[in-house]
């Protein structure tokens, strides 16, 4: 019988008011070069809050690759985004911890099980997707699961109307 991999914490997102200044004083701190920041690239990606499509253009973001873990640091676009919400609610700060897991669906269990809800936001790109999850309650912050896998046929079947977010888990 095989047994799944255990998640793998992969990336920390905070969510900033200028990234330009965080990624600089993060360089400092880090001791390594400025990592640039850059439009967060929406083409070729569908996402989900709450079940409806969104867009997400103008947020920047800022990625350190240190080692096995990234920091990634997001400056949202002033319209609604999970992370205009969370500046607007909180501050800067701590968004999500990355996990990365081999079944997508196990861990949603996994978290039903401690008292999370589902996913309130998903994300598809060709080659996988990432999710959100409201774990503050339970966890003390929120989850960020990704899992590479071939998306691009539900993808089509969610653009022309024929899928609902989350469906492959169910």
């Amino acid at each position: 019988m095989m047994t799944q991999s255990p998640p793998v914490m992969t990336q920390i997102c905070l969510v900033v008011h200028d990234a330009k200044q965080a990624s600089a004083n993060w360089s400092k701190v880090l001791g390594v070069q400025q990592a640039p920041v850059e439009i967060f690239p929406t083409e070729g990606l569908l996402h989900y809050t709450h079940e409806k499509a969104a867009e997400y253009s103008g947020c920047k973001v800022a990625k350190y690759e240190l080692g096995h873990f990234i920091l990634e640091l997001m400056q949202p676009a002033e319209t609604p985004s999970p992370w205009r919400t969370f500046l607007d609610n909180n501050g800067q700060g701590v968004f999500h911890f990355c996990l990365f897991v081999d079944d997508r669906k196990a861990m949603y269990d996994t978290l039903e099980g401690i008292g999370a809800e589902q996913p309130y936001h998903v994300g598809y790109f060709g080659k996988g997707s990432y999710s959100y999850v409201d774990t503050k309650a339970q966890l003390g912050l929120e989850l960020s699961i990704n899992n590479l896998a071939d998306t691009s046929q539900l993808m089509e079947l969610l653009v022309k109307g024929l899928a609902k977010p989350l469906d492959e888990v169910k």
